[in-house]
């Protein structure tokens, strides 16, 4: 399993880079834990957080499994994708 972590603050850019990494490792097969990391008072928006998740997984719908809902454990939130077999 291979981990990315980002913050919920971060650009378009940053993005677009993180989104090609995700792929490239799906097209392997790799599971991926994508994790969101608050520091400070980013803590009090956890929503910002699970709405970069739910971007993430819109734009790898037909890249990874159905079914993949997020984690909150205090500061961090998290999302495991798994790839599609085909």
């Amino acid at each position: 399993m291979r981990e990315m972590k980002v913050r919920p603050g971060i650009d378009a850019v940053e993005y677009q880079e993180k989104l090609s990494h995700l792929i490239r490792f799906l097209e392997r097969g790799d599971e991926i834990k994508v994790t969101v990391m608050f520091r400070g008072r980013e803590v009090i928006n956890p929503e910002r957080g699970e709405e970069l998740l739910r971007s993430f997984a819109a734009d790898l719908k037909d890249r990874i499994k159905p079914g993949s809902s997020t984690v909150r454990e205090g500061r961090v939130i998290y999302m495991v994708l798994t790839p599609n077999a085909g």
